[in-house]
């Protein structure tokens, strides 16, 4: 069943684009058209310049020299009229072809359209895509085609005038990178520009524009695929990457042409959508999250598996009295802090790297990052709660703290605090790192400080000065002090065990409430420097 769409009626323009980095010019000045209506392919080989051009177009980068506008106003100003499909998986896995339609529904386009709206919009994008019988299929569970189709789907939910993708067919077969090419050609026919970006050159005579990019940025040269054939005196497509290496790169004009000034870009945001927005990631994350059964029965597993090896590798009720009962509290409260920061390392580490093309994407199309975060923030701090919740209980099951029950309260709030601020510290890495892998193995360098300058392995008394005063910057100490006072280590250290182990009982003088500010200060900075990551991360796309 086809399903008629509004054509566009306005051209992509690019004009004396450029584009620079580090030094050298990634993209020559270049001028290309896109009308309504036209399939344009890129082609040329890897270097040249392609993606560049292509992320000027979806005004993802600003351009060094030149501009780019649909119709008068500068593509920046329009990110909802363009829609780009750059390399990567840019829809999650974990959810059904349908669920990520309404998902993208609700936050791309405008409230005013009404529920019923967005749900009769997501049913004629997967009826024009022909993925109406694959709605309930998983993501991760269709073809390499079909996720081809449902990631084009996700960005024609917002009805753009222009559709640019990024090497689409790559990993398809031969049949299947033809079935996509119709498919973008039956796009291009219901009236919009449709720009891709391809090795593949056995469907070429579907487009009505070939432009070929040489070694350094180069356009050069752009038109019907006969006449580009012809230019390059060829009779099959891919002879042509052959022959522009005999062809000698054109002239770059001295002076480019003046042009009107394009305002620096902006994110378009949909007024007022921070709440909705957050809601709408919040509850998408959470669904992703309890899809993925097996890494969830990991992080919830491991809580109860580490409490019972505190619990069980400890001399039984350690806290009952005896002569050591102060040092096996240090112990102890040592041991429920370094728990509680490997749940919320470990956890947390790798939730952005690994959706960072789904980010930067959703970025592009006017996704607020603060209603990203505080969706983040949101459902991992559930998690690592119920997390810290059982690492806490079953580990005082097993060794009981002999206390009022306010200090078991106490002690679950300090790791809990522990948990999150791990929640952040480890965001701000996942923002950092390129790769999932990148993320999980710089791991250790975040818990070896928390774990050498908690004061508990190594007492802060015996620490070089300079030592000392990194402790006082390493969060574990402070949950460590607050756990070791709610247990009343200020008042039962003995001498004996200060003078052989090095503990003091001025170490753990700070009531809990002073140790939960400190790490609410530590929770909150490294908030602020998830946010900075994650824009700078942005920023570098």
């Amino acid at each position: 069943m086809s399903v008629a769409v509004p054509a566009a009626t306005e051209s992509l323009v690019a004009e004396a684009v450029g584009m620079d980095s580090g030094g050298q010019r990634l993209l020559q000045p270049t001028s290309i058209t896109v009308r309504p209506g036209e399939l344009v392919a890129l082609i040329g080989p890897s270097g040249s310049g392609k993606t560049t051009l292509l992320k000027a177009l979806a005004g993802v980068s600003d351009p060094t020299t030149g501009r780019v506008v649909l119709g008068e106003d500068n593509v920046s100003a329009r990110s909802t009229d363009i829609g780009y499909l750059p390399v990567g998986d840019t829809v999650h896995p974990q959810l059904t072809v349908r669920e990520a339609l309404e998902y993208t529904a609700e936050l791309r386009l405008p409230t005013d359209l009404g529920r019923d709206g967005r749900r009769a919009r997501v049913q004629e994008t997967m009826e024009e895509l022909r993925l109406v019988d694959r709605a309930g299929t998983r993501v991760g569970d269709l073809s390499n085609g079909e996720r081809k189709r449902a990631a084009c789907a996700v960005e024609l939910i917002g009805r753009p005038a222009v559709l640019l993708l990024d090497e689409p067919a790559s990993g398809l077969d031969p049949g299947l990178e033809r079935r996509l090419m119709t498919m973008l050609r039956g796009v291009a026919d219901q009236g919009r520009g449709v720009v891709v970006v391809t090795h593949a050159t056995s469907s070429l005579a579907l487009c009505d524009t070939v432009a070929v990019m040489g070694p350094g940025g180069y356009l050069r040269v752009a038109g019907p695929p006969g006449e580009v054939a012809a230019h390059f005196g060829v009779s099959a497509f891919d002879q042509i990457y052959d022959a522009l290496a005999d062809e000698p790169p054109p002239a770059v004009p001295d002076e480019l042409p003046e042009l009107p000034y394009a305002p620096p870009r902006e994110a378009t945001y949909v007024v007022g959508a921070f709440g909705r927005q957050a809601a709408v990631l919040t509850s998408r994350y959470a669904r992703c999250l309890l899809r993925e059964g097996r890494t969830l029965r990991v992080l919830l597993l491991q809580a109860p598996v580490i409490a019972l090896c505190i619990g069980f590798v400890l001399p039984r009720n350690v806290l009952s009295g005896g002569a050591l009962a102060s040092f096996y509290g240090v112990l102890l409260s040592f041991l429920l802090v370094t728990g509680a920061v490997w749940l919320g390392t470990t956890s947390a580490c790798r939730e952005i790297v690994k959706e960072r093309v789904i980010l930067e994407r959703e970025a592009a199309a006017g996704v607020r990052l603060d209603a990203y975060l505080v969706a983040k923030v949101t459902v991992l701090f559930a998690l690592t709660f119920v997390q810290v919740a059982m690492l806490v209980a079953v580990t005082v099951a097993l060794q009981p703290l002999n206390a009022e029950p306010d200090v078991y309260l106490k002690v679950g709030a300090i790791c809990v605090l522990s948990a999150w601020t791990s929640v952040g510290v480890a965001l701000v890495l996942s923002a950092r790192a390129r790769t999932a892998d990148q993320a999980s193995s710089a791991v250790p360098l975040l818990l070896l400080p928390q774990l050498l300058f908690a004061g508990a392995i190594i007492p802060t008394s015996v620490m070089p000065f300079p030592i000392q005063v990194l402790s006082q910057l390493t969060y574990s100490r402070w949950a460590v002090v607050g756990n070791g006072n709610a247990i009343g280590l200020d008042q039962t250290l003995s001498g004996d065990v200060s003078s052989v182990a090095g503990y003091e009982r001025a170490f753990f003088a700070q009531p809990p409430s002073v140790a939960a500010a400190a790490l609410l200060l530590f929770l909150a900075l490294s908030i602020v420097a998830v946010g900075f990551s994650v824009n700078r991360r942005i920023s570098e796309a």
